[in-house]
Order: structure tokens, then sequence, then C-alpha cells
């Protein structure tokens, strides 16, 4: 009886023993599972990857603001995801870069990007100088531009906007208090820059193409020929005396193109200014690339960007005597835009 008692002892103490490493094997597996669930709430893998459908180009600012909401959408119950979800929009712009061609537009558009309340269209719409276009009406405009919270102002440039005749008007209609921004250059150095671009296409085509010289200059006159679009676009005031029919001079910001290309920052914060931004652009975000020659943009310490190779041609040799001719021709052209504009710039006179 004595070893039986022993015998059932042993027994229950085996059984407990067991008993209790299932129960710790259970409580183990629990806090496992717990953990995993956390790990995945914090860090789920697939809000690691890029979205589908964002592009790389997006500016980083607006990816990493979304990327952020997107965290704490997930935290939260789904009527307040939908709530959130539902700020992010497509806005027509209040403000664009309506001019002038080869003035800079593309590189202040990319600048401009930086700021974390401005959103670009990547495109150029061609929306108000293309009758086709505008015809789509203004849900197809709106549909080009790209999402945005609210609070972001989007822009968008399209240089052929400035020299159209009917496009103030189509503007006035969409938003009569839109900020708009003019970019100008040299006059005679931007129509050089503007004969180069053409120049570079007809040549990748195998097309002949004058010269300079014989462009600009009347061969029956010896003058100035007001006929080639590259001279006539250098005459500013032509085309803003237009604009002023529709719009007031304080809706109108005029940028040194010249400038921004060797000094951009005190460009940018001029239009931050006119925009109604906080200041928030700084020397950080522009750095000079000695390679291409002009500045490029960090958005911050891993993204940095280049505009493309196309920005920054050489452009060719031209006549001296014709360089100074186009610089008379312009100057009387240039004191008006100066007084209209109220923005005076160092620009050549040319032999008096």
């Amino acid at each position: 009886m004595e070893g039986d008692g022993l015998s059932q002892q042993q027994w229950l103490r085996q059984r407990l023993l067991l008993a209790s490493l299932a129960l710790g094997s259970l409580l183990l597996l629990v806090a496992r599972v717990g953990t995993l669930d956390r790990l995945q709430l914090i860090c789920p893998i697939k809000v690691r990857m890029p979205p589908a459908g964002v592009s790389w180009e997006t500016p980083l600012h607006t990816f990493q603001h979304k990327h952020t909401h997107r965290l704490k959408l997930h935290r939260t119950n789904s009527t307040r995801e939908k709530l959130h979800m539902h700020l992010l929009i497509k806005q027509l712009p209040r403000a664009i870069i309506i001019g002038v061609r080869k003035g800079g537009t593309r590189a202040l558009l990319e600048m401009l990007s930086l700021h974390p309340d401005v959103v670009k269209a990547s495109q150029e719409i061609h929306f108000f100088d293309n009758d086709q276009n505008y015809a789509r009406g203004i849900d197809w405009y709106r549909e080009k531009m790209p999402f945005s919270f609210p609070h972001q102002i989007t822009i968008e440039k399209s240089p052929a906007y400035f020299i159209t005749e009917e496009v103030p008007e189509r503007i006035l209609k969409m938003n009569s208090s839109i900020k708009l921004l003019v970019i100008v250059r040299e006059p005679t150095t931007r129509a050089v820059s503007d004969y180069t671009q053409v120049l570079e296409g007809k040549e990748r085509k195998n097309k002949m193409y004058d010269k300079f010289e014989e462009l600009v200059i009347d061969t029956n006159t010896s003058e100035v020929n007001t006929k080639y679009k590259a001279v006539r676009t250098s005459i500013y005031t032509k085309y803003l005396e237009h604009w002023l029919k529709f719009f007031p001079v304080e809706q109108f910001h005029v940028v040194d193109g010249d400038r921004l290309i060797i000094d951009p920052l005190p460009e940018l914060k001029l239009v931050e200014h006119f925009l109604n931004l906080p200041s928030w652009i700084s020397q950080y975000n522009l750095y000079f690339n000695a390679t291409r020659g002009f500045f490029c943009l960090r958005y911050n310490f891993v993204f940095n960007k280049c505009l493309t190779g196309s920005k920054g041609r050489i452009h060719p040799g031209v006549d001296p005597s014709v360089k100074e001719k186009l610089q008379r021709f312009f100057h009387p052209f240039n004191q008006k835009f100066y007084q209209i504009t109220g923005r005076t710039f160092n620009w050549p006179r040319g032999f008096q």
C-alpha cells in the first residue's frame, strides 16, 4: 500500500509538470503572436513600398506627406480613413507660369516644387492656348492636375500662354484672382536660346536651317526682322500690355531668369512672398553642379534632382554687330517693360 501511495504521488507530479509545460508553451505562443501583430501594425511591408501608380517623379515632399497620412490612417477606424482620403483632390491652379519661352519656366517650376505647399503639373497642359484642348472643358483640365491637399497650391506652366491672344480672357473666366508668373531673360540672349533649341531639333532630323544672323536681320532693309518669332517673343511689353487688359498688374510677378541661373535663392524668396507662401526654400535645397554648369535641387539628404540634359545648351557664336543691333532695337521696349512692371533689369542697351 505504501508503494502504491508513492506511485500515485509520482503520477500526480508528472501530470502537474506536463500541465505546467503545456500552459507555459501556450502563454509563450500567445505572447509571440501578440508581438507579431504589433510589429505588423507598426511597419507593414506594403506601407514601406511606394504606392501603386505613384511615380518617383512625384515631388518627394508630396510623397512623404501622403506616406505619413497613410500610416496615420492605418491606426484609425474606417470612417476616419475615408474622411482623410477625401482630402487628396485635384485642384485647378491658383498660380500659372505663363511664360516666356526659353526664359527658364521649367527651372522655375521645378525649384518652386521644393516648397511643401506647392504641387506642380509635371507636363505642359496647353489648355488655354490650344483650341482643341480648351474645347474639352474645365473638368478635362482639372483631371490633368496632380493630387494635392486643400492647403497646397497647384501650379502649371505653359510658355505659349504669354504670346497667345486668346489665353488671358480664358484664364480670367476660370479664375479672376489667379497669380501669374512671368520669367524673362535679356531679350537678345533669349532670342539666341530660342534659335538654338529650334536648330538642335532641325539637326536631329538632318534638316537645314538658316544662320541666326540671316533670320533676325531683314536682308531687304538691313533692319531687325520683327516677323521672326524669336524676335517678336522677346518684345515682352507687347504681350504684357495685352494681358493688362484683363488682369491688374498686382497679379503679375516678374522673375529674373538670368539671375535664377546664377543665384536662384533670392528670386525664389520673392516668389514665395508673391504667392503668400511661408518661407521654406533655403540654400540647402540648391547646390551648384559644376559638371552641368547650373544649380540642381536637393529635397533632402537622399533625394537630389538636376534638370534634363537639354537645359544649358551651348549657344552658337553671334556676329557682335548683329547682337548690338538687336540690343538697340529692344532697348525702348525694355524701358517700357521696366516702367510697367516696376522692376528694372541690367540689360545692355547696345551702342547709341
